[in-house]
């Protein structure tokens, strides 16, 4: 079989040597190892062909990535929106409720990711502009 020809595969019958009985095989094999095995192996049905893939490319279990990309972890933290100072205080009283909750739970790594947001929000300044109201 060469690479520009398709590849033609039957299904076919063999005779089991001890009952004598015949079977259906698990694979399927070209016409030419069927005739090998003329008397013991018969075609049951019709071929299949599989065309040559060509040319591929080769494998690469580590595929290149571009040279500048820089991926971050929390994108959003980046460039916060502004907050005033009520929402500074809203989410503050949130997040140590939300941490004791956790703990009391014993989820300790989401009480741990609330206790570092709540670090960093007390850290941001505050921001005392209230936005404009639409109407």
């Amino acid at each position: 079989m060469s690479d520009d020809k398709p590849t033609i595969l039957y299904p076919f019958r063999k005779r089991d040597p001890l009952t004598g009985k015949w079977y259906r095989a698990r694979f399927k094999a070209s016409a030419e190892q069927i005739f090998e095995h003329a008397g013991e192996w018969i075609v049951d049905g019709p071929p299949e062909s599989y065309a040559p893939l060509g040319a591929t490319p080769s494998f690469q279990p580590f595929p290149t990535r571009p040279p500048h990309v820089r991926l971050l972890l929390h994108p959003q933290r980046e460039a916060p929106p502004a907050i005033d100072t009520l929402e500074r205080f809203l989410a503050a009283l949130f997040l140590r409720r939300y941490v004791t909750y956790c703990a009391r739970r014993r989820r300790f790594a989401k009480a741990q990711g609330a206790a570092i947001l709540a670090r960093e929000l007390a850290l941001r300044p505050a921001s005392n502009q209230f936005p404009e109201s639409v109407g």
